[in-house]
């Protein structure tokens, strides 16, 4: 680097490998790229920056961090790890007070199914969704909706899929809770009939991110923990994209009013940096010395920002800011499903906010494409919409920018989103 603050594009040039946007600046819930064109950012990077991105206060907490110590192996203990802890017991919903750090999802998925199966002596199986998605270790990639020609099949972890509710696409037309019971019935079947040996633990997402942004009726939530404890069987939610203040509440698990005996955090934890791990109930036995270490596990400077991003969520009220703004989005799609014919059923709560594209709204037929033109032209105008799945398999976008997004900016972004639909809809007539 030939400055003290960051690379230049000179520095650089030539080595661009792809057509990718090459993000160089974010500051809130806007990002430049290398030429100097600003985009609203509806994809919080990966659902990451709930607070928005370089928040001084996460930067702040950070640089003072590095001063002091950037790196501790897991063996010591630390003032940022024990400052933490106490911030997450603070905020943990119940009795899931006992906390472990790892610095990607997958790896605090992982981590989770490891207690479960150390809390249930000889139980081999671990039941997910189908259209779940849990992250893309080898372990956690078994774990999520299959993806196609996958090469690592041979030495992946076995995990059994059962059924969900999808209230858009219900089972022969039944009704969403009709539909809940059926999938219950299902999971229960699963248990006690469709393995052999006994199960360990159910993990689902609140919300199946990846898989389609699919939330179930508030019964499914409290039918699986019913379950779970009719069987003496874990029940862990999967709340890396939900978690801190993303659904309105600062956990999915209150929004639902279900509490799991071990929830999995993420993304939003971090204010940028890497940072996710378990909360786990009380009366569980935690791992013994050896079992679950990592040498980055305790970074000391992800955990520092860790504890300024949870407490600028609180003092900047970011879950009622979530919450207002995702009516805001809600109520504006559901005024564009009435004009354009693309939009199938419009999704939230809280600033999870998406609709599912399709080319006919009796058939459901999902529109891929048009999805994929909706990103793209976005982009041109200066927005980055997300979507759901990847390599074109998915038909739904997802509007999930900073809980702190400024008003004028989410209009703009949607007002760009009325424009593509329209010209998405004309070139198909």
């Amino acid at each position: 680097m030939s400055g003290k603050d960051a690379f230049t594009t000179e520095e650089v040039a030539g080595l661009k490998s792809s057509d990718k946007i090459t993000l160089v600046r974010a500051r809130g819930s806007l990002v430049w790229d290398d030429t100097g064109k600003e985009y609203i950012d509806c994809t919080a990077q990966a659902w990451s920056n709930n607070l928005g991105a370089n928040d001084p206060r996460v930067v702040e907490a950070a640089i003072a961090q590095t001063r002091e110590m950037m790196h501790i192996r897991p063996n010591f203990d630390s003032l940022p790890r024990r400052a933490l802890v106490k911030k997450l017991r603070e905020i943990a919903p119940g009795n899931l007070n006992q906390i472990g750090f790892a610095l990607h999802g997958s790896l605090a998925g992982e981590m989770a199914m490891k207690l479960a199966v150390k809390n249930r002596p000889g139980a081999q199986n671990l039941i997910v969704l189908q259209d779940g998605y849990h992250g893309r270790s080898l372990a956690t990639l078994g774990a999520s909706w299959p993806h196609p020609n996958n090469p690592f099949l041979p030495i992946q972890p076995r995990f059994t899929r059962v059924p969900h509710p999808y209230p858009y696409r219900s089972r022969l037309g039944m009704d969403p809770e009709m539909e809940s019971q059926l999938c219950l019935g299902l999971l229960e079947d699963a248990i006690v009939k469709g393995v052999d040996g006994p199960v360990a633990a159910v993990m689902m997402e609140p919300i199946q991110g990846n898989g389609g942004h699919i939330e179930f009726p508030r019964s499914y939530y409290k039918g699986v923990r019913e379950i779970c404890d009719r069987h003496g069987i874990l029940f862990i939610l999967d709340e890396v994209q939900t978690g801190f203040g993303r659904m309105g509440t600062m956990w999915a698990s209150e929004y639902y009013d279900v509490l799991p005996d071990i929830i999995v955090f993420g993304k939003g934890v971090g204010g940028g940096f890497p940072l996710a791990g378990i909360l786990a109930d009380d009366r569980l036995t935690w791992f013994d010395e050896g079992e679950d270490a990592l040498t980055f596990g305790h970074f000391p400077v992800s955990l520092a920002a860790g504890v300024a991003t949870i407490e600028a969520i609180q003092a900047d009220n970011l879950c009622a800011k979530a919450k207002e703004s995702g009516e805001y989005a809600t109520q504006r799609l559901l005024e564009m499903q009435k004009r354009h014919k693309l939009i199938g059923e419009v999704r939230c709560p809280g600033l999870m906010v998406s609709f599912e594209l399709v080319t006919d709204r009796e058939k459901k037929t999902p529109a891929r494409h048009e999805s994929q033109e909706v990103y793209r032209l976005g982009v041109e105008r200066g927005v980055l919409f997300g979507e759901s799945r990847y390599a074109g398999l998915g038909n739904l976008i997802k509007i999930k920018p900073p809980l702190d997004i400024e008003r004028p900016l989410l209009a703009r972004a949607l007002d760009v989103l009325d424009e593509v639909l329209g010209i998405i809809e004309e070139n198909v007539k």
